[in-house]
């Protein structure tokens, strides 16, 4: 594992500072900030009557349903922020979402990943109630976003125990970063006498790479910087998911460059394949024939876990409400939710690791 980490990271040593310069924050940014260097955030938590803030009181204890502390499900979309009619898209979004939570197997722990988000969806996150029983929330507000308009954010099933949440900035010209979330693990009771560490964490990356095509190109180097804290020796397993705008060649290797395995295609999934595309279908006519079908959004992994189940969410969902619906055809933007599919990975951690529930870990970045 040691050579791996210094494999990778002499790779983002090396990086010229005339491919960095371009892609530092300008003047008029939000903030100004450390490309690669984390930065610490707390996450959230509604306690009956408001979302409670995890640094001022720590999370209680959540056990019911029962939890199986070996297996999880993640979800990643990435909701358009372009389009307009944003409000009744996301709640059309989200009414989906919940009925994909509700499907779900209750003591199977569930974790969401959305990227392009801008206020109004984070305030229709935080109002919604299935979201207020059921998770954790990354952001009540833009306020740790690089961007002054969009980004992402995170849900964690509540049950499980958040260790530290912290986001690494880019190297970017539209401000993306990687959202990443611990949450712990601890030796299963058959490998605590042989495990040197009892205990360690499931690094969670939520991450949107740089869009449309650079040259030189940036994806490599926003995936490289990612990897190395994905194969930390205090991870256990890793897995990176969004919208990973994979559009060139060369985006086909980014995941075995970085020694991360893509859950797609560990499942027997194949490029270029109608199977496989996510981004392509949910858009005006005149933009599929000039840009194609594309694999944009993917999951990634690493460590001690598995990929059981892949599929493709969100296909087909509309806005439902008629005068938006009439609004939008008009525009020629068609009533879908969004431009991409979302994609569903089902996971299994292997039998050296279970994880810890409830409450709060302490901030460990």
């Amino acid at each position: 594992m040691k050579h791996i980490l210094h494999s990778l990271r002499s790779r983002l040593s090396r990086t010229p500072k005339s491919i960095i310069k371009p892609y530092q924050p300008s003047s008029h940014s939000k903030r100004e900030y450390d490309i690669y260097k984390p930065r610490p955030q707390s996450y959230w938590y509604d306690d009956g009557s408001k979302w409670m803030h995890s640094n001022d009181t720590p999370p209680p204890i959540i056990t019911s349903p029962n939890i199986n502390t070996t297996t999880f499900r993640l979800i990643s979309w990435n909701i358009d922020m372009l389009i307009g009619f944003a409000e009744p898209r996301m709640r059309a979004a989200l009414t989906y979402l919940s009925t994909i939570v509700s499907s779900t197997p209750a003591e199977i722990p569930v974790i969401v990943f959305f990227q392009e988000m801008i206020q109004t969806d984070l305030k229709q996150i935080r109002d919604a109630e299935w979201i207020q029983e059921k998770f954790f929330i990354t952001e009540l507000d833009g306020k740790n976003w690089s961007s002054d308009y969009y980004g992402t954010t995170t849900l964690v099933d509540r049950r499980l125990r958040v260790q530290s949440v912290f986001r690494v900035p880019w190297v970017s010209k539209f401000q993306r970063d990687g959202l990443f979330v611990d949450v712990a693990l601890s030796a299963s009771s058959s490998e605590v006498s042989s495990e040197k560490a009892n205990s360690k964490a499931l690094r969670l990356c939520n991450t949107h790479l740089e869009s449309l095509v650079a040259d030189p190109p940036v994806r490599p180097l926003q995936l490289g910087a990612a990897s190395p804290y994905l194969h930390d020796p205090k991870v256990a397993s890793g897995v990176l998911a969004g919208d990973l705008n994979a559009i060139q060649p060369f985006d086909r290797t980014l995941h075995s460059d970085n020694i991360l395995k893509d859950a797609y295609l560990a499942l027997g999934g194949q490029e270029d394949s109608d199977e496989g595309f996510t981004w392509g279908y949910q858009v005006p006519q005149a933009v599929r024939e000039k840009f194609g079908c594309s694999r944009m959004d993917k999951i990634l992994f690493t460590g001690a876990l598995d990929v059981k189940h892949f599929e493709r969410i969100g296909m087909g969902v509309k806005v439902e409400e008629e005068v938006v619906v009439r609004e939008m055809s008009e525009k020629g933007d068609g009533e879908w939710v969004t431009d991409h599919y979302g994609v569903m990975g089902d996971f299994v951690l292997d039998e050296r690791w279970e994880f810890e529930v409830g409450g709060d870990g302490g901030e460990s970045v």
